[in-house]
């Protein structure tokens, strides 16, 4: 299989796991604020003991929970899309591009890529595990999707 470019450096495993950090902390602060002010609606809005100030109110926490699941499962993907760098992974350097010619993902590479997580976490996290052993440094999730980590200058 041919490589993104000569001369290039994959990313190495512990900045893509700081950068998996850093991505959890920005999703954590992105989601977890219209989550908790939506739950917190939720329940003042259908709760008689709590005031109960209307279904409306529970309508708008609803939404807003809703913004926050689509916060956390976009993330990731709406970032490897343009331009192949989360914040953790522009703080580290690094970049996620197509395995085969070092181009950006499509939106359906960043999707699969996402589902890749799901299937890398399955099993005991043997997924991303696995790029402790890779020669390119790929997880489960980088080999379903067809991507690699780079450093980037």
């Amino acid at each position: 299989m041919q490589q993104p470019a000569p001369g290039v450096v994959y990313a190495g495993n512990g900045a893509r796991f700081i950068a998996y950090l850093v991505d959890g902390f920005v999703v954590g602060i992105l989601a977890g604020i219209p989550y908790v002010i939506g739950l917190a609606l939720v329940f003042a809005g259908v709760g008689p003991k709590y005031g109960g100030v209307g279904f409306g109110m529970a309508i708008i926490g609803a939404v807003l929970i809703l913004v926050a699941i689509l916060i956390g499962i976009g993330y990731r993907p709406w970032m490897w899309t343009r331009g192949g760098q989360t914040v953790g992974y522009k703080v580290m350097r690094l970049k996620v591009v197509r395995a085969h010619d070092g181009g950006p993902l499509s939106g359906g590479q960043a999707i699969g890529r996402l589902f890749g997580y799901v299937v890398s976490a399955f099993v005991f996290c043997l997924g991303f595990i696995w790029i402790l052993f890779d020669e390119k440094r790929q997880g489960w999730h980088d080999k379903l999707a067809g991507t690699v980590v780079i450093a980037v200058p």
